[in-house]
């Protein structure tokens, strides 16, 4: 199973004309953004569509396309206005069994039931129902929560250690299981009683599958048995391990039909398996799914599957799906730490439009930000300042960030017209990021994006490059103006501070002469010895959030004062 796109025609939640390309995706997709930016409604978007494809008693209630590689099948299907086309290898043909993937897995890790609540449970109640008849039925649509751990855990070791070393090794080595020593099952006698009924059309009482494997489990119908690793084995080596996990879960799944009550697992010479960390139970809910109940045919939508997951185990989560990459997985995730784990061909990120919708964030925007940052963003941080609606201050290094940050938030206690002030800061490093920004980056409706630099030869060599001024016509501090405008931002030269006397006027020259003074002194060592620019900065730049006092700050205004002005501006 391989997903091609998939586009959505019309409104479904802040999904609206929104497209997806998963072809360079490798069949390992990485949904990254903000709370609210659209993640799980993708996953619930995707989970509609075949949930209508499975069953045509229901319609997605949206218009959308998709196409995807199934075995040998190649499929296109546009929905629209409730009537379907589908074409197959390219010709319009009625959809069938085996053009659909073998099965679609969804699992979620918070509290929230809607995907479960509107695509899954029709599927499994359908399920429940037909579990009492001569067949065990297939599910389509399988949805694994945090409750399925046990039975993952007691199906990985109905296997045989010495064929399938991958789940030796993940059981022994990932979970530290050395050895599984007892499993304890409690039974609802009555409720096995009540399965074990003639079935319809037979005159005389023979056993549906599950009725038969719980009677082979527990063959003199005890409440509770407790029973070693081998024995459960022997007594369970009539059916295969993936249709050990179909009947347990038809046994001890149900909320209101369990003949399986309760299964308590006991490992490592008596540790309880009920003590694994949340963590641990959800590598293991992972590795289950990718590895046991999922085949290459199968689209498995994992919402958040790092959650609980110790940062210091979110490359072991990386390797799974990397090395599962022979199904369609889909994951959402909030983590930088898992992300930066995957390549960038996996990475789909997620912003909004002007109308508030979610769209695929430009590979162009995100290319730029990551080349000013010099890669030390993280994508969730570029995420961030790409989904921003702040307005954006390009500036040539951190120490400036820095300073304005703490300056706005200082001034910000008694100045109200700096109250709605707020910023990404983005470091460009001088005018080719200025000039890089300038031709391929549009700010957002109301945003403002603004170039500051100081007035010191650097700062006037950037500014001339940027409005590409030779040497005959060059800006300086006469005829530059307060600012100016290219294209759809503006570039401006820090105002000089009330009262200062130098031409030369850098973003610390805001702090005034007697702070400055005092840490030039601190790093004078003497007559021969020389007090570098840089040196006095990084010692401002260090005590700035907690050495100085709010009244450092008061020339900062002039800053931001020229920043309200270029706000009103039309």
């Amino acid at each position: 199973m391989k997903l091609q796109k998939f586009k959505i025609n019309s409104r479904f939640k802040n999904l609206e004309k929104f497209e997806i390309d998963f072809s360079t995706k490798d069949n390992v997709t990485v949904l990254i953004g903000n709370n609210g930016s659209g993640k799980s409604n993708i996953l619930e978007a995707i989970s509609s569509v075949f949930a209508g494809l499975y069953d045509q008693k229901y319609n997605p209630p949206f218009d959308y396309e998709i196409a995807y590689q199934k075995d040998i099948y190649s499929v296109n299907i546009v929905f629209n206005n409730g009537n379907y086309i589908t074409k197959v290898d390219g010709k319009e043909d009625m959809l069938r069994a085996e053009h659909l993937p073998t099965q679609v897995i969804s699992s979620y890790s918070g509290e929230e039931s809607r995907l479960w609540d509107k695509y899954y449970s029709p599927f499994y109640f359908e399920y429940i129902k037909a579990v009492r008849g001569a067949t065990l039925p297939k599910l389509n649509m399988t949805y694994i929560n945090k409750y399925y751990w046990n039975i993952a855990l007691l199906t990985l070791h109905c296997y045989d250690f010495t064929a399938f070393s991958d789940i030796r090794e993940f059981c022994q080595i990932t979970l530290g299981i050395e050895s599984l020593d007892t499993i304890i099952f409690m039974f609802d006698v009555n409720k096995l009683n009540d399965w074990i009924k003639p079935l319809r059309g037979s005159k005389s009482e023979r056993l549906n599958p599950v009725t038969h494997f719980v009677l082979e489990l527990n063959p003199d119908k005890r409440e509770i048995i407790e029973i070693d690793l081998p024995t459960l084995k022997q007594r369970l080596n009539f059916v295969n391990e993936i249709d050990i996990f179909r009947y347990l879960t038809a046994a001890f799944m149900p909320k209101e039909d369990k003949i399986i009550k309760k299964i308590e697992i006991k490992y490592n010479n008596g540790l309880e398996a009920d003590g694994l960390s949340e963590g641990e139970k959800k590598l293991l809910l992972i590795f289950f799914m990718l590895e046991v109940i999922s085949d290459n045919e199968t689209l498995l939508l994992f919402d958040e599957p790092d959650s609980h997951v110790h940062v210091s185990r979110k490359e072991e989560i990386q390797k799974l799906f990397s090395n599962h990459n022979n199904r369609e997985n889909i994951i959402t995730t909030h983590s930088p730490t898992l992300t930066h784990k995957f390549k960038q061909k996996h990475i789909a990120m997620l912003t909004k439009d002007e109308n508030n919708d979610v769209r695929i964030e430009e590979k162009e925007k995100q290319e730029i930000v990551y080349q000013l940052t010099n890669g030390i963003w993280s994508l969730q941080e570029q995420n961030i300042f790409l989904n921003s609606n702040n307005d954006i201050l390009l500036v040539e290094g951190n120490s400036d960030e820095i300073f304005l940050k703490k300056a706005l938030e200082v001034l910000q206690k008694t100045e109200s017209r700096y109250k709605y002030l707020k910023f990404e800061y983005l470091p460009c490093g001088g005018a080719d990021g200025v000039r890089l920004m300038i031709q391929k980056f549009k700010p957002k409706i109301g945003q403002h994006i603004i170039a500051f630099f100081d007035r010191d030869n650097n700062g006037w060599k950037s500014v001339n490059e940027v409005f590409d001024r030779n040497k005959d016509d060059k800006y300086n501090s006469n005829n530059f103006g307060k600012f100016r405008k290219k294209k759809d931002i503006y570039v401006a030269m820090y105002p000089i501070r009330p009262y200062y006397k130098g031409t030369i006027f850098n973003i610390e020259d805001y702090f005034g002469k007697e702070l400055l003074v005092k840490y030039i002194l601190k790093e004078f060592k003497g007559i021969d010895s020389i007090v570098r620019k840089e040196t006095v900065k990084d010692a401002l730049k260090k005590d700035c959030n907690s050495k100085f006092a709010d009244k450092d700050f008061k020339h900062f205004k002039s800053v931001f004062d020229l920043i309200l002005e270029i706000k009103t501006k039309p």
